[in-house]
């Protein structure tokens, strides 16, 4: 299994490291001493670094966006939420999974969660809003993020 942020996880990849279905997304990497607290446990603001360094590959795989190009859709996290189960310790190795569950008009609901050996470390949910390009309000989703979402997560509409 790699062990390197960004690089995508295959769903085999998954499976061999014990991620049960439906995970079918992940990435890889190990704790850092700079995650660390005063009690040499993972820092929860680091979970936070996790999930958003899975949700932009997420997003660079999926092809939602590329980060470069000018006519990306903006993408904003409007809530987050994380329910810490274990902690993580200097030098384990941890896989943060995500995928898309539901979608509405400008925003798609996402989970994630961190997986360490053979226990669930912690797990997420997030919203993501799509703004228009000065910030000022929500727009439409783009027919292409719920095309990727409904056909890799099986995302379904919010109702």
């Amino acid at each position: 299994m790699p062990i390197t942020s960004f690089e995508p996880l295959s769903g085999s990849d998954l499976r061999d490291a014990g991620i049960p279905e439906p995970w079918s997304f992940g990435i890889a990497d190990k704790v850092r001493f700079v995650e660390l607290d005063i009690l040499n446990h993972v820092n929860n603001a680091a979970y936070v670094n996790w999930l958003e360094n899975a949700r932009i590959a997420y997003f660079m795989d999926y092809g939602i966006s590329d980060y470069v190009s000018p006519d990306q859709p903006v993408l904003v996290v409007r809530s987050l939420k994380i329910d810490f189960r274990a902690p993580l310790l200097l030098n384990d190795t941890y896989i943060v999974t995500a995928r898309s569950i539901s979608y509405g008009r400008t925003s798609w609901k996402m989970e994630h969660a961190i997986f360490s050996g053979d226990q669930m470390a912690a797990r997420a949910e997030n919203v993501i809003v799509t703004v228009s390009p000065d910030g000022d309000g929500p727009v439409p989703l783009r027919p292409s993020i719920i095309d990727v979402i409904r056909a890799r997560d099986g995302a379904t509409p919010r109702t």
